[in-house]
């Protein structure tokens, strides 16, 4: 039986929904600290390589750039959409690499996914080089009124405990983190002297259906539809669009704030 929590499970859909607003972030951090040519970065949590593959469009690049993942079907992802791009499966609280291995990491919406973030930081750090730099994101909360449409409906569905146990398994942090100062926090008490915080709006339009198709790929769709099953999981998105359709019409403007922490080691 295929596991929900598994990022293995979304990769093939995960570039098609998700990647244009994680490549806003992306273009926004290599903005802050565009890259050197002879530094080597290390991308924690690489994904299909969005961030990599940001600085590869805009003809980019470090001296060497490694992604990292403990999802086996995201690596393949980023080795096969990323030219130049050195991958391998490895988890963030556990990193193979020496002692100051690199000029430039970055963790971009993947601290709140670790339940030991203090310990992944602590590696980010060992890692990383005197002087060298982290950056870090999360989704700020969402003040948009299409998101607690969508909880208040799969809660319905599945339960509000459910629905609570789904981010509490997948993304633990993701409340906290969403807190503004609290990446800086996180980033000062592990060691980090931080050198900038930043927002970025990411706006996108929507229908109802990919709005859907997006909170679907979310930990709670993940786990509604695990429950639920394919025919409850039919009912319950035909419910759902029927009252997104009253409540908001056929299509909507959709915007939601990351928040970026830049650090270096000491």
């Amino acid at each position: 039986m295929s596991d929900w929590r598994s990022y293995d499970e979304i990769a093939e859909r995960y570039d098609r929904v998700w990647s244009a607003r994680f490549e806003a972030v992306a273009q926004r951090i290599w903005s802050l600290m565009p890259p050197r040519e002879n530094d080597k970065m290390l991308d924690i949590g690489t994904g299909t390589g969005i961030l990599p593959m940001a600085l590869s469009k805009a003809g980019q690049a470090f001296g060497l750039t490694v992604g990292c993942d403990r999802s086996a079907g995201m690596v393949l992802r980023a080795r096969a959409r990323v030219a130049g791009l050195d991958v391998l499966v490895a988890d963030a609280i556990s990193l193979p690499f020496q002692d100051g291995s690199f000029d430039v990491a970055t963790a971009s919406f993947v601290l709140s996914h670790i339940r030991d973030y203090p310990r992944a930081l602590a590696e980010a750090l060992r890692v990383l080089k005197p002087s060298g730099m982290l950056a870090v994101s999360n989704w700020a909360r969402p003040s948009d009124p299409y998101s607690p449409a969508w909880s208040e409906c799969l809660a319905e569905a599945i339960s509000k405990p459910e629905a609570e146990r789904a981010l509490a398994e997948v993304a633990p942090w993701e409340n906290y983190f969403s807190e503004e100062g609290h990446l800086a926090a996180a980033l000062t008490k592990a060691g980090f002297s931080l050198l900038g915080c930043d927002v970025v709006d990411v706006e996108s339009t929507f229908t109802i259906e990919q709005f859907l198709e997006d909170r679907e790929l979310s930990s709670g769709g993940r786990l509604g539809l695990h429950l639920l099953g394919a025919e409850g999981w039919v009912r319950f998105h035909a419910a759902v669009t029927h009252t997104f359709q009253t409540r908001f019409g056929s299509s909507f403007r959709y915007q939601r704030r990351a928040i970026i922490v830049i650090g270096s080691k000491p």
